[in-house]
């Protein structure tokens, strides 16, 4: 039987953009393996595509902030971010948008585990908030969560119906 020819690093790289975005970053750790010693081909290729908009280290950031703002607060969605090499004037504007709904998102995460209960014994006081720290949000919001002294914004969590 034929040997079939193993795809190109370009349909390669294009199978990979069509099912998520990816960073440029981690798109050559992808295709590292199959470039061998076309390191430059590999390089040019994430060039061409940058150019040709099939890859956007911006459009992946924004996805990101999208697919993980509702379980993870700024703090670790930033470092992701940080890994994957985006830019620091990406990171900072995104970095403003998430600062905005920190504190809802906060509390709507510890209010759907914890159903609004406030801790009162030190040990469950200490597991929510390490809960909350762990999922990337700043202690000092953590800590006026757990003590019930911050409130939502309750028109982003009203009913449609109700006006």
């Amino acid at each position: 039987m034929p040997e079939l020819a193993s795809p190109s690093l370009m349909a390669r790289a294009l199978r990979f953009l069509s099912r998520r975005e990816h960073s440029r970053q981690e798109l050559r750790k992808k295709l590292l393996p199959h470039a061998a010693e076309r390191l430059s081909d590999l390089d040019d290729l994430l060039d061409r595509l940058e150019k040709e908009s099939w890859l956007s280290n911006e459009r992946y950031a924004e996805g990101l902030v999208r697919r993980k703002s509702e379980r993870y607060g700024s703090l670790r969605i930033i470092d992701e971010l940080k890994q994957q090499s985006i830019s620091t004037d990406t990171i900072n504007r995104l970095k403003e948008t998430l600062k905005k709904t920190e504190g809802d998102r906060a509390w709507a995460l510890w209010s759907r585990k914890y159903a609004e209960v406030i801790a009162l014994d030190p040990k469950e006081k200490s597991k929510q908030v390490r809960y909350l720290v762990s999922k990337g949000f700043p202690l000092d919001l953590v800590i006026k969560i757990t003590a019930g002294r911050y409130k939502p914004l309750l028109s982003a969590f009203d009913d449609e119906d109700h006006p």
